[in-house]
């Protein structure tokens, strides 16, 4: 069976990044996990230890759910496409190519500012909706940013400038279709 990121280079589609939720993102979660070991603590002084293993469990619970949660978002940026993958053993993928992105776009609350932590989103223009989110990554306006210059030069890399208007055209039109300017064999 081939790796998914194998996949990737049989179809000369180059991965920029690979990357998973920021661990910021679960800040809650860490901060029960505090919680629970500061009561761990004190049940352990007052000599409830039968409480005190209970609480280990659930903080040694929680933890294993954040590692386990973070593992099964993964995140890529090709030179092609953007992906979701979630899920190990059960699996969903979702995919949108570089030339059908119509918007990106970044969500970020209040607390995921302070952490400089966001969501990013791809709509395509074949349906009305966000069809990848990437979330909870760190950095979320410089991989808006990447995305975009990559979806650029893709839109450009078969075009040619217009040395009259400035407009992006074909490489193989003979004249310009916005300010009609006639190209002489090139």
């Amino acid at each position: 069976m081939t790796n998914f990121l194998e996949k990737d280079n049989e179809k000369n589609d180059k991965i920029i990044e690979v990357f998973h939720p920021s661990w910021f993102n679960y800040f809650g979660l860490f901060f029960l996990c505090g919680i629970s070991i500061a009561i761990t603590v004190i049940l352990f002084l007052f000599n409830f230890q039968v409480w005190s293993y209970f609480f280990i469990f659930v903080t040694v619970l929680i933890f294993l759910s954040v590692v386990f949660s973070r593992l099964t978002y993964t995140y890529t940026v090709t030179s092609n496409s953007v992906r979701c993958r979630i899920g190990i053993i059960a699996r969903e993928e979702s995919e949108i190519r570089m030339n059908d992105i119509r918007e990106v776009g970044v969500r970020q609350g209040a607390g995921q500012r302070i952490f400089g932590i966001g969501d990013v989103y791809f709509a395509s223009a074949g349906t009305n909706g966000v069809e990848v989110i990437f979330e909870g990554v760190r950095a979320p306006t410089t991989i808006r940013d990447e995305v975009n210059e990559l979806r650029d030069s893709i839109e450009t890399s078969d075009k040619k400038r217009c040395p009259q208007c400035g407009e992006f055209i074909w490489i193989k039109a003979k004249v310009c279709p916005h300010c009609y300017y006639a190209f002489n064999g090139k």
